[in-house]
């Protein structure tokens, strides 16, 4: 894996109402172990205490802004919990802020246009990625919500272990460009080459699922995937530092 630069998609730190968590400085000790650069992530308390949970992931993320990016949870437009479109996205740029999340079981809605069209669209508009993390094994909801909004960046990050979930993420990859599935919990034999060889490399993301899983899981499965080097590179950072240029 020499030469190659790994952007995670997928860590979770800071503590929950049941527990401590890691935070940053432990996500950059195990990053600095493994070579990872830089990551995208998300505070373990969003489901309870969203707005809590914003401030603090911001706070985390502030401490080292040129290797971690930040991710914030979106509540319905018709509370005023949340501020609007182009007062959000301008707090989330200065912040260090660069994805939104949703959690909509845990904070009794239904994603949907109803729920947070006007964030969506605004979304779209500026190509911030939205993750999808709510909908893991919610396979009608997952591709109910994306349908409604074609033109989003979304990333869907797997927790799925050996079995895989290709039956219900492949028509995801199919249809909708904007569509990245990242990698922290897919573990199927010759299965990331053989979505590259289905629906290209642009749309997978290298993620390591920490803390839940380590870093080098994924990186373990990119060096034996047969890919060819500029495949595995994009898998590895490029496409997740791309995404983040193309929102404004």
């Amino acid at each position: 894996m020499k030469g190659l630069t790994f952007f995670d998609a997928g860590c979770v730190i800071g503590d929950t109402m049941q527990g401590p968590g890691p935070d940053a400085r432990k996500l950059l000790q195990e990053m600095d172990r493994a070579g990872v650069e830089k990551a995208l992530v998300v505070h373990a308390g969003v489901a309870t205490m969203p707005q809590l949970s914003n401030e603090m992931i911001a706070n985390e993320v502030a401490t080292a802004p040129d290797r971690l990016v930040g991710a914030w949870c979106l509540l319905p437009q018709q509370c005023p919990e949340i501020p609007p479109p182009d007062q959000l996205f301008d707090i989330m740029r200065s912040k260090g802020i660069a994805a939104l999340t949703l959690n909509p079981t845990e904070h009794r809605y239904v994603a949907c246009r109803l729920t947070l069209g006007h964030f969506m669209d605004a979304a779209a508009e500026r190509k911030v990625p939205v993750l999808l993390d709510c909908f893991d094994n919610l396979w009608p909801e997952l591709y109910a919500f994306v349908a409604e909004f074609p033109k989003n960046t979304f990333i869907f990050r797997s927790r799925w272990g050996k079995w895989g979930i290709d039956r219900q993420i492949r028509p995801l990859l199919e249809n909708y460009v904007g569509f990245h599935f990242a990698l922290s919990g897919y573990w199927v034999p010759e299965g990331i080459r053989d979505l590259v060889e289905l629906y290209g490399a642009d749309r997978l993301l290298y993620a390591s699922g920490f803390p839940v899983f380590n870093h080098g899981n994924q990186m373990l499965q990119l060096k034996h995937s047969g890919l060819e080097p500029e495949d595995i590179a994009k898998i590895a950072g490029g496409n997740m530092e791309r995404i983040l240029k193309e929102a404004e």
